[in-house]
């Protein structure tokens, strides 16, 4: 298994469903597609992070690959050499890759190569070939709603010419970050957010801690996802997301005291660069989550935000006014904007007071 990074955060190497909670019913849908024998070769999964999207397409990528089970059933046995290679990691049919580590965009070389292995290495050339050990090899890519623009040319050629016998499986936080011709051209699974309890049970699993009250805590500020839990288990980065949350709630918007505030946050979590970038892109990450919840309620999805500092902004909005609902929007696109810009060129505390004098703009757009 080629593997190159991930944000989400991976609930342990799931290759059986035993390992997973929650998502019954995406479950039971490819439970009746085998039945059905009417296997697609490719499906977007989309969902919150930290879910266990990943973990679901490896279980599913184990029941494709696993040589005991019937095509017609959504089973892998857990004990043959199969199933044991794709528990190691190292099954030659099962492709996976994703975003690499401290990068927050999947570079066109994962898909097809780099210089001189230009379209003849790479994810896409790999899915090509024959496979080795089963009857069909399977592709994992992970934060495909990452991709390097010129990515998605060559992920379209695959998916509009599908190799015999392969499927590829999207996984993908953001549905509206993919692009049409790709969705169009995949089988789209939505998932959501888990039970708090599943929720603390699998930080307990996963190791992230022993303590269940702790765990609790965590998961109650988590809104369903493992990866927002585990974060919080560190109390600076409860602190950064509760301050920015605060200020995101106000009403004008004060985005020098925001910077100093927030900026203030982010510098106690870490020092290195690295640890400087990653807490940055988070920065933008809390703010994403932030204003989806805020589009939710005011567009009628949701009665009340989980978020209680989304809430009292929501109290405050006309809720189902057109205005409005492009004045969130475009807060919510320069969000994802700084999320996918790692703001790796300038001086992050400059980054992040252009970030929030944006948003502090945006806010005011339509309202004097």
């Amino acid at each position: 298994m080629d593997r190159t990074g991930a944000r989400d955060v991976s609930i342990g190497q799931a290759t059986n469903w035993s390992r997973l909670r929650g998502h019954n019913a995406q479950r039971e849908h490819f439970e009746g597609i085998l039945a059905a024998g009417r296997l697609g070769h490719a499906y977007l999964l989309v969902g919150p992070e930290g879910v266990g999207k990943l973990a679901f397409a490896r279980c599913l990528a184990a029941c494709l690959l696993c040589p005991r089970t019937d095509d017609s059933t959504l089973e892998a046995c857990g004990e043959c050499q199969s199933c044991k290679q794709i528990a190691a990691g190292s099954h030659p049919d099962l492709l996976e890759v994703g975003l690499p580590e401290g990068k927050n965009v999947v570079p066109i070389s994962v898909l097809v190569g780099d210089g001189e292995s230009r379209g003849r290495a790479g994810l896409c050339y790999d899915l090509s070939l024959s496979p080795m050990e089963s009857d069909r090899r399977v592709a994992i890519l992970d934060d495909a709603d990452h991709l390097e623009r010129d990515g998605y040319s060559a992920l379209l050629k695959t998916l509009e010419e599908p190799p015999a016998r392969s499927v590829m499986i999207l996984v993908a936080g953001s549905e509206a970050d993919i692009r049409d011709t790709i969705r169009s051209r995949c089988q789209l699974i939505r998932f959501s957010s888990l039970p708090t309890t599943d929720v603390a049970d699998l930080l307990i699993e996963i190791g992230a801690t022993d303590n269940r009250t702790e765990a609790d805590e965590a998961a109650g500020l988590a809104d369903g996802s493992v990866a927002t839990a585990a974060l919080m288990l560190d109390p600076n980065m409860r602190t950064l997301r509760e301050t920015l949350y605060r200020h995101l709630a106000r009403s004008p918007m004060d985005p020098l005291k925001m910077t100093e505030e927030v900026v203030a946050a982010w510098e106690s979590l870490g020092s290195d660069s690295h640890s400087k970038r990653v807490n940055a892109t988070w920065v933008a990450r809390f703010a994403i989550e932030f204003y989806r919840s805020v589009l939710r309620v005011l567009a009628g999805a949701d009665e009340t935000s989980k978020i209680p500092e989304a809430a009292s902004l929501c109290s405050q909005l006309a809720a189902g006014d057109p205005a409005t609902l492009d004045r969130i929007g475009s807060m919510l696109d320069r969000c994802l904007d700084a999320e996918r810009d790692p703001m790796a060129n300038v001086m992050l505390p400059l980054a992040l007071e252009a970030f929030f004098d944006d948003l502090a703009r945006r806010s005011r757009i339509g309202t004097d």
